[in-house]
């Protein structure tokens, strides 16, 4: 894997038994390992929408106790798969401040057009992740069960989804354990992030 590099998948969670199952399931294991973490973050743009236009989120996310900024493009591949650059800052406040990614000469060239422009919340998320990283084949893969809501202008919708991020591998025991939940849950493959959502619910994508 490249630095700063994301591989994920996303899975729909479909009702809320399920949601307890694979609960049930993620605990037993994780080896103790299970880790809970209440996220909050607030997505940013210009008033032309110019992180938009360039295929690019930014937020600002709360995590427990901490603060990161993060800077996020890419897309989804034809395996279903989100390939995408992702760069994170510890962040001082949540307010917006993307001077934080100064020392990233690659993509300072592209945000600092914006640094002196006024950046409005366009997107908010609150959610509780629980999580776990576990060996899968020959590789490392985080399972991460998201519940909350996430928030474009004033509408609102549910968050219930399975995150599988491969830290350490290959695509292709990514796609494997894909395949296995698919399988034991009754979930459904998702290309559709939760930035995406919001920006759907605001009338922006």
């Amino acid at each position: 894997m490249k630095k700063n590099q994301e591989i994920e998948v996303k899975l729909q969670i479909k009702n809320e038994i399920e949601v307890e199952k694979i609960s049930a399931w993620l605990k037993s294991i994780s080896n103790g390992k299970l880790q809970n973490i209440e996220m909050k973050a607030v997505y940013y743009d210009t008033e032309d929408g110019f992180f938009n236009k360039h295929r690019i989120a930014y937020r600002v996310r709360r995590e427990n106790n901490s603060i990161v900024a993060t800077y996020k493009s890419g897309n989804v591949n034809k395996n279903g798969i989100f390939e995408r650059v992702e760069i994170n800052k510890v962040a001082k406040s949540v307010e917006p401040d993307i001077t934080v990614f100064a020392d990233e000469a690659s993509i300072w060239e592209i945000v600092k057009t914006v640094e002196s422009v006024d950046l409005k919340p366009i997107v908010v998320t609150d959610f509780v992740r629980e999580c776990a990283v576990i060996e899968w084949q020959n590789s490392q893969v985080e399972i991460a069960l998201d519940q909350g809501t996430v928030l474009g202008k004033n509408n609102k919708s549910p968050i219930c989804e399975l995150e599988l991020e491969l830290k350490d591998g290959n695509e292709n025991d990514l796609l494997d354990l894909k395949t296995k939940l698919m399988q034991r849950f009754a979930i459904e493959n998702s290309v559709i992030s939760k930035y995406k959502k919001g920006l759907i619910l605001a009338g922006l994508s």
